[in-house]
């Protein structure tokens, strides 16, 4: 053995049978590997020959034999246990947020309000449910925890959440507002250099001296990136994953720092729909209601619309309009004056499919309201001074109540319409409007139910000190020019899974709906009108349903699908009283054993 800087070199004792190369010169090495070479391709040549029918035969069963064996052997794909899908990890950190305003739409009758409370099970869900759970799967939001919550619950800390309006069960909105927080497009790095040049320049200020410099890197920082075509598509991907009831309408890209949905809106606006008649009438002097200074007797189911209107001007001013909500003890609000803009009655011009010419039969213009009796010379060309017979309606008509206001009590609407009704219905004089705002004189609100949820809507919320720049769905920039993109599905508006699209369908249905219904209604009527009218009062029990009958079984209408007997209708101011709302707040703290609220004259503002 030599010293470690050489190879060490063993003798390597062949295997007997073996040849033992090592010995071999190079050409007879070379010789050796052509001929293993010639030995290769003759045997690859004998492998190829042709066979006869029968070992060919035999050959493939052997193999198909093979693989079903090898097939028995192997468990199966379906038996064997399934993988599980490893879920990537969002990293919140890795994405800048933005601050946003988004307006939606839905129709309330299938859920429980706008609100979630935690630990209150409900039949139907919440709007606020649905729309988390969109948020929350587009990776849009990023909460923080709350381990008050359980998983899966609406949970709203660190997102900056606000919204303009409570909506109860059965309510829709057309133009709910809520503001958040949520992922953007922008990259972090120039969130970052924004904030960063923000603060400089606040600095700069301070010192009477500014970087120029700075200032060119945060413009040209700021116009690499389009708040608006670069960013995410919010509408498109929330409405991808909300049901068809609930849309996304548009958003702002751009409100102000301190934007509060709630706090920053200046005017709501909510409209209430009723159908005139409000309920079927009755045919013959079965319908006829009791006369109370109505100038006769007149058909039931028909609404005085111009008493409601002018009863519905009364609310207009700044009033204490604790006879009209609900008090809510538990917020102890001592303060119920608002300010209402406007107040009024109007028609709704519909479309297609009311049971048309069924209200034009002569039983029901034998006692049709003198009120809506109205006379048209022009339609049957007569002159002005000539007597022109009376044009009636012959098919239901759609009106709304339309109130705007600053904000409004707990259901207070639906109370304000419920009173509009008594008055539209003769059961009550527009007077009874001025003595319920006198607070002086009625401090306790007289018990009526409150008119029923599902025609109401909140139509619109206003920002008229905050001025906010919508981006609406299908618009592609938010300027005044309205640029469309092209038709199709990413167009979020128009085309198919769009907006329109979607609402059509929900349209749709409801449309055939009501025309299969209005059509059923109006053969029913129609059918089997040779009945004399003396028989049908008589009812074929020898009693005449006669109008004194109506004074012990009067039909009242609450907004529902059908009128309420109540009895003997007794007066507003004639019902008994509830209890001064100083008294209510006073007993729940009394129950609760807590102490009286400071007031510091701010008033607080909970809305409908």
């Amino acid at each position: 053995m030599t010293d470690g800087h050489n190879d060490v070199h063993e003798s390597v004792t062949p295997v007997e049978g073996e040849q033992d190369y090592t010995q071999w010169s190079s050409a007879k090495l070379l010789e050796r590997v052509t001929a293993l070479e010639k030995e290769l391709r003759d045997q690859t040549a004998r492998s190829t020959l042709v066979l006869p029918p029968s070992a060919r035969i035999a050959s493939y069963m052997f193999d198909r034999y093979e693989l079903l064996a090898q097939k028995r052997r192997t468990p199966s794909l379906a038996h064997q246990p399934k993988r599980s899908r490893s879920t990537r990890q969002f990293d919140p950190s890795k994405y800048s947020t933005r601050l946003i305003a988004l307006k939606f739409a839905y129709l309330g009758q299938r859920y429980n309000g706008l609100e979630y409370h935690a630990n209150n099970n409900t039949r139907f869900p919440t709007i606020e449910e649905e729309m988390w759970k969109a948020l929350d799967k587009a990776k849009l939001i990023f909460p923080a925890p709350n381990t008050a919550l359980k998983e899966g619950e609406p949970n709203w800390e660190g997102c900056d959440y606000s919204k303009s309006g409570r909506t109860d069960k059965g309510v829709s909105a057309f133009g709910q507002v809520i503001g958040i927080r949520v992922r953007s497009n922008r990259p972090l790095e120039k969130q970052a250099i924004e904030e960063l040049a923000l603060n400089d320049g606040k600095d700069a200020q301070q010192d009477g001296s500014e970087s120029e410099a700075e200032d060119d890197t945060l413009v040209l920082e700021r116009a690499a990136f389009d708040h608006v075509k670069d960013e995410i598509p919010y509408p498109q991907i929330l409405n991808r994953l909300l049901p068809p009831e609930i849309r996304v309408l548009a958003w702002c890209p751009s409100p102000p720092v301190e934007f509060s949905a709630r706090f920053s809106c200046g005017e709501r606006c909510y409209k209430y729909f009723f159908t005139q008649p409000a309920f079927w009438p009755t045919i013959g002097t079965e319908g006829l209601r009791p006369d109370r200074d109505l100038g006769g007797r007149e058909q039931e189911g028909w609404l005085d619309i111009e008493a409601m209107r002018e009863a519905s001007r009364k609310f207009e001013g700044s009033y204490d309009f604790r006879n009209f909500c609900k008090v809510d003890p538990s917020k102890q609000i001592d303060n119920f004056t608002r300010m209402i803009n406007r107040s009024e009655i109007v028609e709704v011009k519909s479309g297609d499919g009311e049971p048309k010419g069924s209200l034009g039969l002569p039983e029901f213009q034998q006692f049709y309201p003198p009120s809506l009796q109205a006379t048209s010379a022009s339609t049957n060309g007569q002159h002005a001074d000539e007597a022109a017979p009376p044009v009636l309606q012959t098919s239901p008509k759609i009106y709304a109540y339309k109130v705007r206001g600053s904000g409004f009590l707990w259901h207070q609407v639906r109370h304000m319409v419920a009173i509009l009704f008594l008055i539209g219905q003769g059961l009550e004089r527009p007077s009874i409007i001025d003595d319920l705002l006198d607070v002086e004189k009625h401090p306790g609100k007289p018990t009526y139910d409150m008119a029923d949820a599902a025609p109401l809507v909140l139509e619109e919320c206003n920002f008229p000190d905050v001025g906010l720049q919508w981006v609406h769905v299908g618009d592609y920039t938010g300027n005044e020019a309205g640029i469309r993109k092209s038709g199709g599905k990413s167009d979020g508006k128009h085309g198919l899974g769009g907006t329109v699209d979607e609402l059509w369908r929900v349209w749709h249905k409801h449309k055939i709906d009501e025309t299969l219904a209005s059509s059923l209604l109006s053969r029913v009527v129609r059918e089997h009108r040779d009945v004399p009218a003396a028989d049908r009062s008589e009812g074929g029990s020898g009693k005449s349903h006669n109008c004194a009958m109506n004074l012990d079984s009067q039909k009242v209408y609450q907004g529902g699908d059908v009128a309420r007997l109540v009895g003997r209708y007794t007066p507003i101011l004639e019902r008994p009283r509830m209890e001064t709302v100083d008294a209510i707040n006073a007993k729940y703290l009394q129950r609760k054993g807590l102490d009286p609220p400071i007031r510091n004259g701010a008033r607080s503002s909970m809305v409908e």
